[in-house]
């Protein structure tokens, strides 16, 4: 069964596959529609539906505490982004790997006064 047919889509899923991450939580929108599609229809992942996206960066640090792996947070863009900072915050200072995936607006699209587009570029740099 084909992931998506977004192929940069494709090649992140199956490069994370390849590396050995088996956990996702996924805080499903539409912007992240592929990827939610892809880890699904995957079956190297065991996936996670958080509708929060603090909840569910706090459930992903729990989950890398508790099974010792790496876990990948997904949400879709703009705010939902900054509600995994907490999250990513005690995972980088209790030293708890957490791959994070955001997705993102048309960069045109910034300062326009669009839904769900902020600037994301650098939000976590300090962690």
């Amino acid at each position: 069964m084909e992931l998506t047919n977004k192929e940069g889509v494709r090649l992140i899923v199956n490069a994370l596959a390849e590396l050995g991450l088996r956990h996702v939580v996924i805080c499903p929108g539409s912007r992240n529609a592929p990827f939610v599609i892809s880890f699904n229809r995957h079956s190297a992942f065991k996936c996670y539906s958080i509708r929060d996206e603090r909840s569910a960066g706090f459930f992903a640090l729990g989950l890398a505490k508790e099974t010792q792996l790496p876990i990948a947070i997904l949400c879709t863009s703009g705010s939902a982004t900054v509600n995994f900072a907490p999250a990513i915050t005690e995972a980088y200072y209790q030293r708890i790997p957490l791959v994070v995936l955001t997705t993102d607006r048309p960069e045109i699209w910034v300062d326009q006064g669009d839904g769900q587009t902020i600037r994301q570029q650098g939000i976590y740099n300090n962690y």
